[in-house]
């Protein structure tokens, strides 16, 4: 039987020495170490702790449990609620209000209004639609309190070109909330509901309590509306 030898220490630093490929421990190995995700370090330990399975992560709490919690008194859950929509129901009363003063009365209003309302919140209903119901009807409250002379319904230009753009542009900056403000108030609060908050036709059915077909002529007229109010270089004073 042949023996091969096994090289020793010399062979293997002369085969080192011959060309044979060192391992990198340079810096960008170091950052590369560094950048593993949290959860690769975070599983090492773990095994060599003696753990073969991680943990699974906490799930977020639904807005149906949050409300249910909220319900039997906990602040802690309500705020947390209340954090996801509280950006969009300030746009919502905003647009509908057209007012900023205005819109922080009616944003309370709504906070006050649903905190008193969670032990009545069903929870096989949809949390948002029953939470924009509240909002619409602050803000309907405060724009009642507010001297506007929208332009009469049977004034609103009628056109049979599209206008699909201006879904785009009903959440800009100003130059829209004086544009909505000109609208009917019935026009203005269905258009905001399709357009800045992204309601169904059946969600806003259900908010403003009335047909769909009726929510979908008042979000296209509003539309056409818009469309014409926000035309560039459209300065009736020009000729």
């Amino acid at each position: 039987m042949t023996r091969h030898p096994v090289p020793g220490p010399s062979a293997e630093r002369a085969d080192t020495q011959q060309g044979a490929p060192t391992p990198y421990a340079g810096p960008v190995t170091a950052q590369l170490s560094e950048a593993r995700l949290p959860e690769a370090r975070l599983s090492e330990a773990r095994l060599s702790e003696g753990r073969l399975f991680e943990e699974p992560l906490p799930e977020e709490p639904t807005d149906a449990e949050l409300a249910r919690r909220g319900a039997s008194g906990d602040q802690e859950a309500f705020t947390l609620l209340m954090s996801r929509y509280r950006t969009m129901i300030h746009a919502t009363c905003l647009r509908i209000v057209g007012d900023p003063d205005d819109a922080g009365d009616a944003v309370q209003e709504t906070l006050i209004g649903v905190w008193r309302g969670l032990p009545g919140f069903r929870s096989d209903a949809r949390f948002s639609t029953w939470l924009y119901r509240i909002a619409v009807n602050a803000a309907l409250k405060e724009t009642g309190r507010q001297n506007s002379r929208p332009l009469p319904v049977d004034e609103l230009p009628e056109r049979k070109e599209p206008v699909s753009s201006v879904a785009d542009r009903v959440t800009d900056g100003l130059s829209v909330r004086r544009a909505l403000a000109l609208l009917p108030l019935d026009f203005r609060v269905a258009v905001v509901l399709r357009d800045c908050c992204g309601c169904e036709y059946s969600e806003i059915a259900g908010i403003l309590g009335i047909p769909i077909n009726t929510v979908k002529s008042r979000i296209s007229r509003a539309r056409q509306a818009l469309a014409d109010l926000l035309r560039p270089n459209d300065d009736p004073g020009e000729m």
